[in-house]
């Protein structure tokens, strides 16, 4: 008899524990999606909480990419980093032998399925001697987006997936009003029949650079109200709440602020051209970091929100009686305000830094200032994050390099040239492999150039 009732419970156990063998119930990409854009999420939804080691380490991609692993009950979300190669189909391949939490479960079949991820496209503005509009251009294909027709754009930038455009335009009050573009709905709408939603009116005075946090929650923006002579009077970095646009105070309104951006963290930086020197909030916390700097130049935050890097002017003995100015890239801990002069170099002009995604490898323009060596316009140049490695990939001696804009992939390097002996001649967009081979002219009077998926 206790063999029988052994016999049943032992049977039980085992269709229990086939029955309870755990599945995907969806998935996301799904097999043979296409388009997906490269900033996507990976989202595996299991029929039971899982062992979160016996899935993650059983989950692999081809081509190899690296990521973040993150569960929320039974559902693995799985965040590339920085992104998913663009134009290439993914192999997902999950062994078999993953496990549920509970112990009374067979492991899991493998299984395997693919996805397929759109080219990057590169936005810009387009024409310079004009009233712009925001365009995008497929490099593999040749076709152009046109995402907003003659409403005078004068910056714009996307959320971190780049599914949103912000945008600042200018209204007829002389004032500038701040947008934003959903391209979900933009795609699903005929072409040019789209209308960017007007998210702030800012009547006579004038909202401009838009930049949204990297969780979409905050957007700061610089504000300028006219004077009584009607004339713009000083910036003022503002930031609203997201989507509700309720207004959230920084202080220091008698100080000029300019040129926010918020770090992948959540911090927030700008610049102060009262007490020069640019500005860390942290606006949960309400912590401020205070970073002495003379340039006030745009910088660019390394991947991991730790540093921010930005020129500086140094000065050096040139002479028995003079001293020159030259300008150093330098690396600031945001925690500590500690600096690190990546450069190096008296004699060189060096600007708009800026990290690849991965963080691995810095792109800025260099000019050089001694007169052996000095010519029209500042080249493109590569080094290692360390400042180690520094070496030029143009050599255009009448053109100067700027808007450096990395694919979120990391393998190319858009920018604006211009040509400084012929000033009548409009901006060239142009792109570049990272190790600077294949150089492409994309268009000509294209100018502030953002990869977008």
């Amino acid at each position: 008899m206790v063999i029988v009732f052994s016999l049943v419970v032992g049977a039980g156990l085992l269709i229990t524990a086939m029955l309870s063998r755990p599945e995907i119930i969806n998935l996301s990409p799904g097999d043979g999606d296409i388009d997906v854009p490269v900033t996507t999420q990976m989202r595996l939804v299991f029929s039971r909480p899982m062992d979160f080691e016996t899935v993650t380490e059983r989950l692999s991609f081809e081509p190899a990419v690296d990521g973040s692993f993150q569960w929320e009950a039974a559902v693995l979300i799985f965040t590339p980093n920085p992104a998913w190669p663009g134009g290439e189909e993914i192999k997902v391949n999950l062994e078999a032998g993953a496990r549920a939490e509970s112990w009374l479960t067979f492991p899991m079949d493998g299984l395997n399925w693919s996805f397929t991820t759109s080219d990057a496209s590169l936005a810009y503005l387009w024409p310079s001697e004009g009233a712009a509009d925001i365009y995008a251009l497929n490099p593999s294909t040749g076709t152009i987006t046109q995402f907003t027709y003659g409403m005078d754009v004068l910056e714009y930038s996307s959320s971190e997936d780049g599914m949103m455009i912000y945008f600042s335009a200018a209204n007829n009050r002389n004032g500038a009003d701040l947008y934003q573009i959903d391209r979900a709905k933009f795609s699903n709408t005929p072409e040019g029949l789209y209308k960017p939603e007007k998210i702030l009116s800012c009547g006579a005075a004038q909202c401009r650079s838009p930049v949204v946090s990297h969780n979409s929650q905050y957007l700061a923006y610089e504000h300028l109200v006219p004077t009584t002579e009607g004339i713009l009077g000083p910036a003022l970095v503002s930031v609203v709440s997201m989507p509700e646009m309720d207004p959230i105070p920084l202080g220091m309104a008698d100080h000029e602020t300019v040129q926010p951006s918020w770090s992948p963290t959540g911090e927030l930086i700008f610049y102060d051209r009262t007490s020069q020197g640019y500005v860390v909030v942290n606006l949960q916390t309400r912590e401020r970091v205070e970073i002495p700097n003379q340039t006030g130049q745009p910088g660019g935050w390394s991947p991991d929100g730790e540093s921010y890097l930005a020129p500086e002017i140094f000065y050096y003995q040139s002479s028995e009686y003079a001293e020159t100015g030259a300008s150093n890239l330098i690396r600031y801990d945001i925690s500590t305000g500690a600096f690190e002069n990546l450069s190096k170099g008296n004699d060189v002009e060096d600007v708009e830094g800026e990290y690849s995604p991965e963080g691995g490898v810095i792109a800025f323009a260099r000019k050089y200032l001694h007169e052996e060596s000095w010519e029209f316009g500042r080249q493109l140049w590569i080094m290692n994050a360390d400042g180690s490695n520094p070496h030029p990939i143009t050599d255009e001696a009448y053109y100067n390099h700027y808007d450096l804009a990395w694919s979120r992939d990391g393998r190319f390097l858009a920018f604006v040239r211009f040509n400084e002996a012929k000033i009548s001649d409009p901006p060239e967009l142009w792109m570049v492999n990272a190790d600077g081979s294949d150089p492409v002219q994309l268009l000509m009077g294209g100018f502030s150039p953002l990869w977008i998926p």
